[in-house]
């Protein structure tokens, strides 16, 4: 089987390397050690060099496969936006969300783009960024951007960098310098709790200042 064989050709047999000499001792009732490992040695160079040319073919049909997936739902020269935003070109088999209002082009096997994938009942990957973007008199308020369910904890990029930032200057405090823990020097555990407790002091000390009156002096 040759490398650049594609994994949709039709499959064709397969001629074992050395099978003259397996022919000759087909009938022999016994092999010396020497002749079995030979043998062997053989069929499973044969066979590895099978699995490398099965796997670059599989390589070879993915990177066609994501070429065409990213010229149809990604930057396809063929679909621009004009001055409103509104996707242009591209035939009439283009789905656009189902938002109201939006015209953006929908994701893959959905009916929502990226920033509306969460009014979709029925996905199962996304999740609303859970980071309090605003403190209101009802409650807090939340992100609730999109990012993939699998993200631990659940922020968008922007609240993410926010994060490492805050982790940063703990790190400042607590005199571990501004790299953030290797596996070599991890990273203790009363500096991050201390950096909670100080965060969350923080968050209930700001209702209060808006709260409390100024004293006006003469």
């Amino acid at each position: 089987m040759a490398e650049s064989s594609s994994a949709s050709s039709p499959l064709r047999p397969v001629t074992v390397d050395g099978g003259d000499d397996d022919l000759a001792l087909m009938n022999s009732q016994v092999l010396t050690r020497e002749e079995v490992i030979r043998r062997r040695f053989r069929r499973v160079k044969q066979l590895g060099q099978c699995y490398r040319a099965h796997y670059w073919a599989l390589m070879e049909e993915l990177k066609s496969k994501y070429r065409d997936y990213y010229w149809t739902y990604g930057k396809s020269p063929f679909n621009y936006h004009n001055q409103n935003g509104v996707v242009l070109g591209g035939g009439d088999d283009i789905v656009r969300c189902r938002f109201s209002g939006c015209k953006t082009r929908a994701m893959a096997l959905t009916n929502y783009c990226h920033l509306h994938i969460l009014s979709d009942s029925k996905q199962k990957l996304y999740q609303g960024c859970r980071t309090v973007a605003k403190n209101l008199a009802s409650g807090p308020s939340f992100c609730n951007k999109p990012v993939l369910i699998s993200v631990v904890p659940p922020a968008c990029p922007n609240h993410h960098s926010s994060g490492e930032k805050c982790l940063a200057r703990a790190l400042r405090r607590a005199g571990s310098g501004n790299t953030f823990p290797t596996k070599c020097k991890p990273l203790k555990f009363n500096v991050i709790a201390s950096e909670f407790v100080h965060q969350i002091q923080k968050n209930r000390m700001l209702p209060l200042k808006e709260t409390t009156p100024k004293v006006e002096t003469e």
